[in-house]
Formats: structure tokens, sequence, C-alpha cells
């Protein structure tokens, strides 16, 4: 080979910047060719996109390093004659990437055989770069930046010898990164296995061994210009599993960061916790500026396992002018980009990772970042003041996030079980308060609060994140959106669109939010369910509900109640433009939609369909709404509906086991006068009290605030053998009898052998009465509005009777009527 190395030297320097990169000499499928194994590899620093990523041929890893002059070494553990490398950039096919490369055979002495070479820009492929042929041991890349930023960022290196036909390279195929072919697929959302067993999040990471003083290394307790960085550290490396570190109150300043990752201030350690004194009591303040450091981070840990971080506050020393502008970024931003960042590690993923009793602010783009990793809870974590709320990932409290386009499922990152609960999220610096994406599936959100974010509160962020359950949360003044499922914007091919199927979002509570709940871009089979959106006042045109393009979702007893904002609809159903700014990605209209048994009382209006086909509307309740009940804009679709009034039921002394509330054809195929009763109640009694029937009505309470007055109304007539009856009214404590179910039998408040109501002045409370005493249908009305307001919480249930023994037949009206008129109705006012 000293002959080719000759030539070169005499014939090919005018050419050496030509030949040095040659992106077309790539081997085909059919084609071999080999190079060197590597035994060691590391790098001046990293941002989590680990120096290892570079050896596992996966052009979706990646090493990344920000700044002029970093590196990226090799060990091939013995000398060898090298002939070039191959190498693979991240973008590589939209930027070049300017680099160096040096040999050494014993990693003291270096020789730089390429400088200043720039790749293709035109492939994610290896491209081969050549140099004279020469013996080492080690290979060291220098990176220049692209020529886009200052990024460093190689997702593939492979190391030849020298060949005799000139530098060929292989053509790595794109590893298929979906899922693995044998994994069982998650079916049920939320924390459920592939077979629907329950998933138990284990209690946070116990301290069996000794605390250490983060004071005992040197940190002090001051708000000073001394660097508590290191001293934290060393601690944290000078604990074993089991041990705990421990902050006492005071302040520690981070103002450098860990040797070998210039964006991290602090890593964390396997098994090793970190405590403080208290929650306010301790501040770890951070002195990065994104704008500086993009990636920077207060905490980080990749892939590390079984940890509780409590009581403490991670900040900043930001001090700029914040903005609740979500149309454009602040200029004042700044702080880190993340406060706790937890990801993979060479595709092992972080997980058992608690975060408990922590304040998180003054921070850029997320709170909490959890990537590419599984079974980590973020609890009673208060977030706050984000520097920026803008577009581009700015201001969210937690991030749960997988691999932007490649579902992950079988894998050890995959992206699910993690949980949000029991938090706080307050605005208005904060853009999202928790938000999903990107295959992220099975994970939970449960009881937090949100509170004056400035977009969707929860976001299900429209990257196929599937299976997640949204529960029990509190919403409360969202002005650009409530809970979202799909999401417009991002950077194609990459940009948002759909979230995945299966998201169940139910009994949570929204007050004063725009959107309440919006499904679009065509997510589809959403489950919305025992949901309350309620007290909209503002913007104009709100929705309670907003299906566009969202096939197959269903909405079913939710309660949408005094939203009285302009042009607001409690259940809105329309088409989806998509997003017109990426090619009207998303667009279509909502099919097989279900909504089902919900109640919409004091709003605007009800329920509007524009667009869509195979939508049901059943037995949803439309009350006191000061517009449009119901408006259905498909002419070419008929669109069934069934509205109902709240439950009630007619239990009957004669046939104790009789139940005349709802249909039953056994009953009715006895024949009268049995039939009629399924239209209306047929009040009857005797002075014996040998017969008789007895009429429950229950209302719905959840949704009333500050009752001012409460009316129960009956509409009836007398029948054809009496001209008056008087009925006497009752409220009754129990609210466990079920409208399907309920019987003289087992109904609250009955005699077991007589007409009677029992419970007098201790569980039923005598209320007035009505005279029932005309033969055209007539409305009786009573004040029952101190009972209501004593014993009225989340529902409030009345008890009719003839006590009298009067012996008249009168008819009542059920809800069974097809009259809705004529319907029993409750009738509240609420405090202005």
């Amino acid at each position: 080979m000293k002959s080719r190395i000759v030539w070169f030297s005499l014939v090919c320097l005018s050419l050496w910047a030509c030949l040095s990169v040659l992106p077309d000499n790539s081997l085909h499928a059919a084609e071999t060719v080999s190079h060197y194994p590597v035994i060691d590899v590391s790098a001046s620093v990293h941002d989590g996109n680990v120096p290892e990523n570079t050896l596992d041929d996966n052009l979706s890893t990646r090493w990344s390093a920000q700044g002029n002059g970093q590196w990226i070494q090799y060990d091939l553990g013995s000398i060898q004659e090298l002939g070039y490398l191959g190498l693979a950039f991240y973008n590589g096919d939209i930027r070049s990437t300017t680099v160096d490369i040096e040999l050494s055979i014993d990693g003291e002495e270096w020789s730089r055989v390429v400088e200043q070479q720039e790749s293709s820009g035109t492939s994610i492929n290896l491209e081969a770069f050549d140099f004279p042929d020469q013996e080492a041991r080690y290979v060291r890349i220098i990176g220049h930046g692209n020529s886009r930023n200052d990024w460093n960022s190689m997702t593939a290196a492979h190391i030849y010898p020298p060949n005799p036909d000139g530098p060929i390279v292989e053509e790595l195929e794109a590893i298929d990164p979906g899922p693995v072919p044998d994994a069982q697929p998650f079916t049920k959302a939320g924390l459920y296995y592939p077979d629907k067993t329950p998933y138990t999040p284990p209690s946070p990471h116990p301290v069996t061994g000794k605390t250490i003083h983060v004071t005992d290394f040197g940190a002090d307790l001051q708000d000073n210009s001394n660097d508590d960085t290191a001293a934290i550290n060393a601690a944290i490396q000078a604990a074993d599993p089991g041990d705990e570190v421990y902050f006492p109150d005071g302040t520690y300043n981070l103002n450098s960061t860990m040797d070998n990752d210039f964006t991290s201030h602090i890593y964390l350690k396997d098994e090793v916790n970190l405590r403080g004194e208290t929650e306010t009591g301790v501040l770890l303040v951070s002195d990065f500026d994104m704008n500086d450091v993009p990636n920077s981070k207060v905490m980080t840990a990749y892939g590390k396992h079984d940890l509780t971080i409590s009581n403490l506050t991670i900040t900043s020393t930001f001090d700029g002018n914040y903005s609740e502008n979500p149309s454009e970024n602040n200029p004042d931003r700044g702080g880190p980009a993340y406060g706790i960042f937890v990801a993979d590690s060479a595709g092992q993923p972080s997980h058992h990772i608690t975060v408990n009793n922590i304040t998180i602010e003054k921070f850029q783009r997320m709170g909490v970042r959890i990537e590419k990793s599984n079974r980590n809870t973020v609890e009673q974590v208060t977030f706050r003041n984000a520097t920026d709320v803008g577009g581009g990932g700015a201001g969210y409290g937690v991030g749960i996030q997988g691999i932007q386009g490649i579902d992950r499922l079988g894998h050890a990152n995959d992206t699910y079980f993690n949980v949000v609960k029991n938090s706080h999220f307050e605005g208005p610096y904060l853009r999202h308060g928790s938000l999903i994406q990107n295959y992220a599936h099975n994970n939970l959100v449960e009881h937090n609060t949100y509170r004056g974010i400035i977009h969707d509160a929860v976001d299900l962020h429209g990257q196929r994140e599937y299976l997640n359950e949204v529960r029990h949360n509190h919403l409360v003044n969202i002005p650009r959106g409530g809970i979202g499922v799909g999401n417009t914007g991002g950077t194609p091919p990459n940009s948002h669109s759909a979230s995945g199927a299966g998201n169940y979002i139910h009994h949570n509570t929204l007050k004063d939010t725009r959107d309440g709940i919006i499904v679009m871009m065509g997510s589809p089979e959403t489950v919305i369910k025992s949901n309350k959106v309620m007290h909209t006042s503002t913007p104009a045109n709100a929705k309670g509900i907003y299906l566009l393009n969202a096939p197959g979702t269903i909405v079913k007893n939710n309660k949408i109640v005094n939203n009285n904002a302009e042009g607001f609809w409690g259940i809105f159903i329309a088409e989806d433009d998509g997003d017109t700014r990426n090619g009207g990605k998303g667009a279509g209209i909502p099919e097989n939609i279900l909504v089902e048994k919900n109640k919409l009382i004091g709003n605007s209006n009800g329920i509007r369909v524009e667009a869509g086909k195979e939508i049901r509307i059943n037995d949803n309740i439309i009350r006191r709404t000061a517009g449009e009940d119901y408006v259905n804009l498909i002419e070419d679709e008929p669109i069934s509906q069934s509205l109902a009034p709240s439950d009630d039921a007619l239990i009957d002394f004669e046939r104790p086991e009789s139940n005349y509330g709802v249909m039953n054809k056994d009953l009715i195929d006895t024949g009268a006068p049995d039939r009629n009763f399924y239209k209306y109640f047929n009040i009857k009694q005797n002075p014996a009290g040998s017969k008789g029937r007895m009429a429950l009505y229950q209302f719905d309470l959840h949704d009333f605030e500050g009752i001012e007055s409460a009316e129960l109304q009956l509409t009836g007539k007398t029948g054809s053998n009496t001209s008056s009856v008087t009925l006497a009214v009752y409220g009754v404590l129990s609210n466990e009898w079920q409208e399907d179910s309920v019987t003289w039998s087992n109904a609250p408040n009955v005699a077991a052998d007589r007409v009677e109501v029992t419970g007098i002045g201790d569980s039923a409370f005598f209320l007035g009465t009505i005279t029932v005493d005309q033969a055209e249908t007539t409305l009786h009305e009573l004040d029952v509005t101190a009972f209501v307001e004593e014993y009225g919480t989340e529902a409030i249930s009345f008890l009719v009777a003839d006590t009298q023994g009067q012996n008249g037949n009168i008819n009542l009206y059920s809800k069974e009527e097809t009259n809705e008129t004529r319907r029993p109705a409750l009738k509240i006012t609420a405090k202005p």
C-alpha cells in the first residue's frame, strides 16, 4: 500500500478537498465492506444524546454537542491500518456539517488528517471521509457546527481499513424503529397492561441508608457568588444506593455544569434520593440562560431509576419581563430550558423516579420533561412563571413524550405508565399545563388543578399519543381552551395532527374555559364521559365540547351547565378545515359520533350539528336554554334525538315489586290499566291504605352553586272519576334509589305494610301540597328552596303521594310523556 500512499501525496494534493467527501461511494444492499469494531467511545461533552448512539447503526439516534471544537473519540483497542471513515449526520439531508479528523497511536499525540471538511448536506446516510492511509488506534472527530447553527450531531461512524478500490461505505438501512413485532398491544386506557390487569405505581423510593448533607461538601446556604454546583454533585457521587442527599433550608447557587455535559448543572444517581428541608426554604437557583445554552437543564436523569426528588424549589436568576402572549415569543425570555429532565440513555429508560412536593419556576420550555421513559411520577408539584409562552415548545409544566413519528411499543424506552397527579399549574405564565405527545400511551393525568393557563391546560399534542387517561382534574379560567385532543402547527414532515385512538377524558371539572374539551384533526375514538363544563362567561362563541373531524368519539353523561357566554354552544359538531399552514392536514368531517345522556342546563345554546355522518344523539337533557336547544344543519342525513328530564319512578303498594318509571314489556302485556303509566303517573289511594301509589323524582345538582331559589314543577289533570285530589310533597334525604329498579319494597321512606311516608322529621320532610282539580292539563308549582339549600349536594329527591286516602285518580305526567312541556322539573335560580 506504500505506492498508493505516494500516489495520493504526489497527485492528489490539489484535489484533496474534492475527494475528501465522497457521498456517492456507498455500497448498495448486495455489496459488503468491513469496518473495524470499536471497543470504546467518549466525547468532550454531550447533551444527553450520548456518544454510544453512534455505534448502533441506527440513524434515528445520535451524539450531540453544542459548540465549535467539541469532539467524539473512538478506541479500536489496538493499532490498525486506517484508510477512511464513514460518517452520518443528524439532519444530514438538509444541512452540511464541518469536521476535522485526527488520528493517534497512544491517545496523547495526534495527527490531523482531515481539516475543515463539509458533509454533502444531501444525505442522512454514511458519507466517506478519505485521508492518506495511516496506522492508529484512536480516532477523534472534531466538530465545527453545521450550516445552520453550532451544534455537532452525528448518528453513525464506521472506521475502515484502506481499500484498493477507493473509499466505499455501507449504506445503512433505516432501522425500522416501530413496535417490536411480537409486542402485545395495549387496549385499555390508563394504567393497564395489555391483558387489562392494572398497574399500580410504587411508593416513592425509600431511604434505607445514610443521609448526606450537601453542606459537608462545601455548599453554603447564602445567596451569593459562591458556586454550589460542584458540592452538590460531589455529595451525590459520594452517596451509595439507598442513601439520600439532604439540603438544609438555604439558597444554592448553580453557576457551573457537569464536566462532560455543559447543558446540565446536576446529574441524578440510581437509588439516591434528593430531599430538601422544606419546599419553600430550599432554593436551587440556576444561572442558565437558554438563549446561550438552548438545551440547558437544572437536574438530569439519563437512564436512571429508583430515586425521589422532594421538598425544594427549582428557580433561576431570570429577572426579565414576563409575557402571556402565546402568539409570539417573549423577547425577555431566559432561564434554563428545563427544570428536571428525565430521559433514556442508549435505549434504556429512566424509571421509578418520583418528583414530589417541589416548586419549579423561571424556566423556558418545560418544568419537568419525561422522554422515552416509563413508570415515573410527578405529584404535589407547583409549576408557575415560565419565562416564555410563545410557540415552539415554550412554557409547558410537564411534558411526557416518546420519539417523534416513531411508535416504540415493546421497546425498553417506550413511554407509558407515567403519572402526573395532585399538582398545581398556575397561570398566566404557562402555555400548557400537562402535555402528552409522540406515541406516548397509557399515561395518567389526575387530580390536578389548572388555573389561568394560556392555552389548553391539558394537551394531547397531536402526535399519535394514545390510550392516555385524563380524569378528576379541575380547570379554571382557561382563556384559549381546556383539554385538547389533536393539534395544528409544527414543522413538516413531522407537523402536529391527530392524537391516537382511545384517549379517555372523564370526571374533570372545567369552569370558564373557552373550548372545554376539543377533539380535532381526525383524532379517533376519544371517550369524553362524566365531565362538568360550567360558568363560561367569555369569550363569545365558546363551546363546551367541540368535535371537529373526530371519528368514533363518544360523548356521554357530561354536564354542561350555566354557560352564558354570547354564542356559547354546549356541544358543537362541525367540519374540520385542518391545518391550513400544512396543506390542510387533519381536514374532514365527524363520523360515527355518539352523544348520549348528557345534561345541558342554563346555557346560551344547546347542541349544534353542522356536519358529519352517522351522528347519534340520544337521551340528552336540555333545559333553560336562552337561545336554541338543538340545531341540525345536516340536510341529507337525519339525526335521531331523544331528550329526557331527570330520573323519576312510580312505586305501587298493590304490586310492591312493580316499577312504572321505565318501560317494562311484562307489565304492558298485562293490559290495562297499567299501560298508561308509561305516559303519566296515575296516583290513587283509598282510606284503608290497602292500595296506593307514590312518585319519586331525583334531580342532579352537581353543577349548581349558590342557589337563590328552587321550585318543583309538576303537571297533571283530574281523571274521569274525581274532581279534586290533594297530593303531599316530601323532600327525602335518600338519593340511593335507581329509576330502573326502585319498587315499593326497596323505596326510601315508605312503610312496608301500608301507604305511609316514613321518617318524618328525620329523613323525610313535608314541604307542602299541590291540588290537582282541573280536567285540563295544569302546571303546579311548589317552593322547595329551603330544602334544596340545606340538603342539596350532588342530587336531591322528592316523594309525592296521596296521604289522605281520597280514592281518586289523577294523571301526573312523568319523563315518559312524549310532550316534554308536561315533564317534571326542578327550576333553580342561581345567585348572581
